[in-house]
């Protein structure tokens, strides 16, 4: 693999530092299945942030599976995870462009990257523990208007195994948005409903109703390892989700 050029540490936001001291409490066994957390105010207190910033970290917890928010009676533990559909590779593609409308519209996707060592988070969703990740962030653009966002982490060993050049935009841009779906054997992808993406989208909101599909999805390689875990974000209201089921 070529040498990488890294960038200066990109700041990781408040809630994603909450996101994680929490997904690592409740993964480590720090509170049972169905325990109730401490309330918002304590916790928020205890971990030294706004509600705010805390109710952001939460929301990712119950999109990942973790929790439970019941309003009224407080946040919940569940460890549940549920990929669903798993699709073979018959011309699979992005789904950004398979359900988001207009999608043969967009003209621009701008990307940044860089490089975190894996997190328990990324050792969760991926299945193992690479020496590093390459996180990927895509915003989807119609007339340089945000119309979608997509979040992407792959593991180091599959940069360097298929070739990607890290110094080259374009390569990593075609891999991740179409090189992935050509090489993987299969996928599987979540569907849920997300509040979260305004934020989640850091620098360019892009829905003023907050209300998204959030599709989760893995790709797989021959082997059955992860390939790439991505969160596409699509805003409801623009967006058509559809599955057929043949017998």
């Amino acid at each position: 693999m070529n040498d990488i050029n890294i960038r200066k540490k990109i700041k990781e936001p408040k809630y994603v530092t909450i996101y994680n001291i929490l997904f690592k409490m409740i993964t480590l066994g720090e509170f049972s299945k169905n325990d109730r957390l401490p309330s918002e105010p304590d916790l928020a207190r205890d971990l030294g942030v706004s509600r705010t910033t805390l109710r952001q970290a939460l929301t990712l917890l119950q999109e990942d599976g973790l929790i439970k928010i019941i309003r009224g009676k407080g946040n919940f533990i569940t460890k549940d995870s549920h990929y669903i559909n798993t699709i073979p590779n018959n011309k699979i593609q992005s789904s950004v462009y398979k359900f988001l409308n207009n999608s043969d519209k967009i003209d621009d996707v701008e990307m940044e990257f860089h490089l975190e060592t894996c997190k328990d988070y990324f050792h969760r969703v991926l299945g193992t523990k690479p020496a590093a990740v390459v996180v990927i962030d895509r915003w989807y653009k119609i007339d340089k208007k945000v119309v979608a966002y997509s979040f992407s982490i792959v593991p180091i060993e599959n940069i360097s195994k298929f070739n990607v050049d890290l110094n080259d935009h374009d390569s990593l841009l075609n891999f991740i948005e179409k090189d992935i779906y050509d090489i993987c054997d299969s996928i599987t992808l979540d569907i849920k409903f997300s509040v979260s993406g305004n934020y989640a989208a850091k620098k360019h909101p892009f829905s003023s109703k907050d209300q998204f599909f959030l599709l989760e999805e893995k790709v797989y390689l021959e082997n059955n390892s992860v390939m790439a875990f991505s969160k596409f974000y699509l805003p409801v209201d623009t967006s058509t989700i559809r599955i057929n089921f043949k017998k």
